[in-house]
């Protein structure tokens, strides 16, 4: 592990030095896991819905997170057809735009002029739409400091569970989000980004699993901290970025088979690309594990996306989980996992089923009409073409889905349809180091092994602010999980199972309002109507409750 840090290390070193000054374009990523940031859900989202109506062209969805620069360079290509009457926009979407673009101006250049206080820092005026707690600017740098807070209520209502005590009450979440991040020249950024929380009422252990916890501050208040932060620099053929991040590969909506937004931020290096239409990325990042006997773990991947046309977009993506030991000949950008995998890993034979954990994925969206997108994933762990389809060997998930803006005609309306299945094995490994997961959380799918999710939603934008939600949900799980490998003793012929064992399934119908001012505050309200059926895969074993969620988000200042 300490190899790769001082890697990271020599690396910033000498990019420093040749890192030019000039203006300045945001590099700063729009990050991805809405429970560390603000307004970047509302980002994707009308994005993804300007791309579905072919607004703006095709672009990289498939490989998140995008820049602040890119958000800003498609909102503007949006705005230049709306202005030229190539395209027409409601109301609300038009509305919506501006507020983006207000929100996200910055990004464009750093300004010229800047009024600076007595100790070298400026405070925003609430009105002017940056809302930084305060900011010190030049023609070639820019440094920023926001904060913002949240109140957030969690209520379970369990009516009827069999043969074993509920989990019920309230959870209070109080969270403060500092954020300190700047750029110099065009060349050089810089972000932190934390979301500190004080949890206390009824504590539900299923939320916020995995972050920091500091246990010197715990009573009956708990604390949970979660932290982004990174550095990039623009370089002549690619970005580079090293620190803590969240990336997101696939088309899902929903979630996503290979690399997903669910684990904690890794450390990691990453490189990107885009030549055209066609965008590369390429990481090394260092894993966790509770496990005591695991104490060296990375991951490495590639991928490559393009979009053609602007409706058909194709992406192939590999990855490997390796463990106890670093290797350098994982950071090949160009390296192809499933070829180099043994000689790199030295599974030549001595011991079966030793070698690294390597996954691929193959994933395509295509839009045959306007407001029509149809896309799917095939994600493949291991597998033997000699062999039978139903080995156990046979390890692979796959994901498809619809996503329809304004459908039948019904402005401001948008509606998704997704489904996921995991095999029975995916994911896990014999060698508990290499297990697809990062802290207790897989890196892909959030549903894991041996079980599937059916999702539905239709969101309705009564006005800018107003938006309502109606969503459906059943996810089901057989007996297997991440961490339950094959059996040693099993026959070799042993077959997977879909869903084996006694299945415990979870119905969510879910209605929801959320008003937003972009910038200023968020106000989110969720009523969920749960059936649960064999919890922890037991017979009998049912419980029906209500889940009631409200979450106040506000920038300071306004």
């Amino acid at each position: 592990m300490s190899v790769l840090r001082n890697l990271l290390i020599f690396c910033l070193t000498i990019l420093v030095l040749i890192c030019p000054l000039a203006n300045a374009d945001s590099l700063i990523n729009v990050p991805l896991n809405p429970n560390l940031s603000d307004f970047n859900r509302e980002t994707y989202r009308f994005i993804h819905r300007l791309l579905n109506r072919r607004v703006i062209p095709g672009i990289r969805r498939g490989s998140l997170p995008l820049t602040r620069k890119q958000v800003v360079s498609y909102l503007l290509e949006a705005h230049r057809k709306q202005q030229n009457g190539e395209i027409d926009l409601s109301v609300i979407d038009q509305a919506r735009l501006n507020a983006l673009l207000t929100f996200y101006r910055e990004a464009r250049a750093v300004p010229k002029t800047a009024v600076k206080n007595g100790s070298g820092t400026t405070p925003e005026n609430p009105s002017d739409g940056r809302l930084h707690v305060m900011t010190t600017a030049s023609e070639n740098y820019r440094l920023s400091f926001d904060m913002r807070v949240s109140q957030q209520a969690i209520t379970h209502l369990v009516d009827n569970l069999s043969d074993e005590q509920p989990v019920e009450g309230n959870m209070f979440v109080t969270t403060i989000y500092p954020h300190a991040y700047g750029q110099v020249g065009e060349t050089f950024a810089f972000t932190t980004d934390v979301a500190h929380r004080f949890v206390y009422g009824e504590i539900f252990e299923d939320l916020f699993p995995d972050e920091t916890k500091i246990r010197q501050l715990e009573g009956d208040l708990k604390n949970r901290t979660a932290i982004n932060g990174y550095m990039k620099f623009d370089l002549p053929w690619f970005e580079l970025q090293l620190g803590q991040e969240t990336l997101q590969w696939g088309p899902g909506y929903h979630d996503s088979l290979l690399i997903s937004k669910n684990p904690l931020a890794m450390d990691m290096i990453k490189l990107q690309a885009t030549y055209e239409s066609i965008t590369f990325t390429a990481f090394t990042g260092i894993l966790e594990d509770m496990s005591q006997d695991i104490n060296e773990k990375y991951i490495s991947g590639h991928r490559a996306e393009g979009y053609f046309w602007n409706r058909f977009g194709f992406g192939l993506s590999e990855v490997v989980v390796y463990g106890n030991r670093f290797e350098p000949g994982y950071l090949n950008p160009v390296n192809i996992y499933l070829i180099n995998e043994q000689p790199i890993s030295r599974a030549d034979g001595r011991v079966s089923g030793s070698g690294d954990n390597v996954m691929m994925s193959v994933d395509m969206r295509l839009r045959p009409i306007d407001n029509f997108e149809i896309y799917g994933e095939l994600m493949v762990d291991d597998g033997n073409p000699a062999v039978s389809f139903k080995h156990w060997d046979t390890k692979f998930g796959i994901l498809g889905g619809i996503y329809l803006t304004d459908p039948f005609g019904i402005k401001d309306t948008d509606f998704h349809a997704e489904y996921a299945f995991i095999n029975q094995y995916a994911y896990t490994h014999i060698n508990p180091v290499n297990v697809y997961k990062h802290f207790t959380t897989p890196i892909g799918h959030k549903i894991g092994s041996d079980a599937d999710n059916l999702w539905l939603e239709l969101r309705r934008r009564w006005t800018d602010k107003l938006e309502t939600v109606f969503g459906y949900e059943l996810e089901r799980h057989g007996t297997g999980n991440i961490d339950k490998e094959h059996p040693p003793d099993a026959p070799k012929d042993d077959v997977w199972t879909p869903l084996s064992g006694i299945t415990q399934s979870e119905h969510r119908l879910l209605v929801a309002a959320n008003w937003v001012v972009i910038g200023r505050y968020s106000i989110y309200v969720e009523w969920a109507r749960v059936w649960r059926q064999n919890l922890g895969n037991r017979p009998d074993v049912h419980e029906n409750a209500n889940e009631i969620e409200a979450k106040f988000l506000s920038r300071i200042p306004w």
